[in-house]
């Protein structure tokens, strides 16, 4: 059903798994991060930042000369975003071939008290699953939200539904922007049932528009590959104005996101977000 074996790329070791028709490579050395992400024979469509372009000082929370790096691909994260969420995972990952993929996990996340947990999962028609797991390390229950962030090349276009139910009196779609988003920037398309949003290497700003969709279904097209990102929207309340959405792009990447409810998690619990990826 796929196969798997330890390979390399600029941030050190990987682990590189292949299934019907989806290729994944994943760090071993830092992160986790699923590096690259290609169709058999084909060219990765993942954000690599072999110059370091992109990093953070997060000393003020982890301690002196710790720095976070993007470093690319795709990674697990805690939302709404703040100083605390550049967690420096600059340390080994250890991982777990399954029956039909694997586990990897990296050390605790001290400070923000949580085991983030990455597990794949080849389906039998064509695919992955992609669950991330946070476990509350607290002495007590907390609120947890996961932000599954997918850091991609930018030069592709997606397209993200919008949701199209007739509610009546109520509203049925949120746009959500950041302070440095343009409403007028041509990147940005808004249609009755989808957001357009195309990334181009000679931006000077960067752009981010979020929403929340109950079904959530994504597509990024870069050159000849189509990525297919879903997710259930879920019940319950969620951040940045109730986006279980977000998009990102600059010159340098396109993110392509998606969020979990904000849960009550009790210690030793855990909380999962999970994707379902598709290659075109």
């Amino acid at each position: 059903m796929f196969t798997y074996k330890e390979a390399s790329c600029f941030l050190g070791r990987t682990l590189e798994l292949k299934g019907k028709d989806i290729e994944l490579a994943v760090t071993l050395d830092v992160g986790p991060r699923i590096i690259s992400l290609r169709k058999p024979g084909g060219g990765s469509i993942m954000f690599e930042d072999t110059a370091d372009a992109v990093n953070k000082d997060c000393s003020s929370v982890y301690g002196e000369g710790k720095v976070w790096h993007i470093y690319g691909g795709h990674r697990i994260w805690l939302s709404p975003e703040s100083e605390a969420t550049y967690y420096p995972d600059n340390e080994p990952v250890s991982y777990k071939i399954t029956p039909d993929g694997c586990i990897f996990t990296p050390p605790a996340w001290e400070k923000a008290e949580v085991q983030p947990i990455l597990q794949i999962r080849f389906m039998p028609e064509g695919g992955a699953e992609i669950a991330m797991g946070m476990t509350n390390l607290s002495d007590a229950a907390r609120e947890l939200c996961i932000w599954s962030l997918t850091v991609l090349k930018p030069g592709g276009v997606l397209e993200a539904g919008l949701p199209t139910k007739d509610t009546g009196y109520l509203p049925n779609r949120n746009i959500v922007l950041w302070p440095y988003t343009d409403i007028k920037d041509e990147r940005l398309e808004i249609r009755n049932d989808k957001l357009i949003v195309k990334s181009s290497t000679s931006a000077t700003k960067p752009l981010k528009v979020g929403y929340h969709n109950p079904d959530i279904v994504t597509k990024y097209t870069f050159g000849g590959t189509v990525f297919v990102k879903a997710a259930p929207g879920g019940e319950g309340a969620y951040p940045d104005f109730f986006c279980n959405v977000e998009t990102y792009t600059s010159n340098l990447i396109h993110e392509v996101e998606t969020l979990s409810p904000i849960v009550r998690v009790e210690a030793g619990k855990t909380l999962w977000h999970t994707e379902r990826w598709e290659l075109h």
